[in-house]
Order: C-alpha cells, then structure tokens, then sequence
C-alpha cells in the first residue's frame, strides 16, 4: 500500500480508491432513487425510452463526478491528498 505523505499526514491509495468507490456508489444511488421517485409519473414506458432516461441519468452523474473523480486521482501527486480527500468526504458526506 502506496502512502501519500501531506504535511505530517498520509493518505493511502486505497483510501483514495475507496472514497471513490463510495462517491460512485452515492451518485448511483441517488440516480437510482430518483428514477424511481418519477416512475409513476412517466407512464408506460417502451423498452427504447427506458434506455434513454437509463443512459441520460448516467451520463449526467459521469459530468457531474468528473471534477470530484480527478481530483481525487490527483491528490495523490500534490502536496494536499490528505485536505482534498477530507473536502470530498465532507461535501459529499462519505464515510469511508
């Protein structure tokens, strides 16, 4: 396991790797939950439909999740892995 000294402090990869995974899994599971909030209100939906809202919702957490993503992968090149990955956690209220 890579350590990334900040500091005085260290912010592992696998840290890192799991902040990511559990701010993937938050925007999922939003996107999941509002999908189906809106269910009922779109009727009946074709299978093409489906796909679209599907791919829509998707791409749509992808643009939002760029910045925070990139970030994160980066933190482990700069001198404040420890400070960005704790912002992240914060905004985005992570428990990892």
């Amino acid at each position: 396991m890579t350590s990334i000294d900040t500091a005085g402090s260290q912010a592992s990869e696998s840290e890192i790797s799991a902040t990511l995974v559990s701010l993937r899994e938050r925007f999922e599971a939003v996107r999941r939950g509002e999908i189906q909030r809106v269910r009922g209100r779109l009727g009946n939906l074709s299978p093409d439909q489906k796909n679209a809202i599907d791919s829509l919702s998707h791409a749509l957490i992808e643009r939002v999740l760029q910045a925070p993503i990139a970030m994160l992968k980066n933190a482990s090149t700069c001198n404040q892995a420890v400070f960005v990955l704790e912002t992240v956690r914060r905004i985005f209220n992570l428990r990892t």
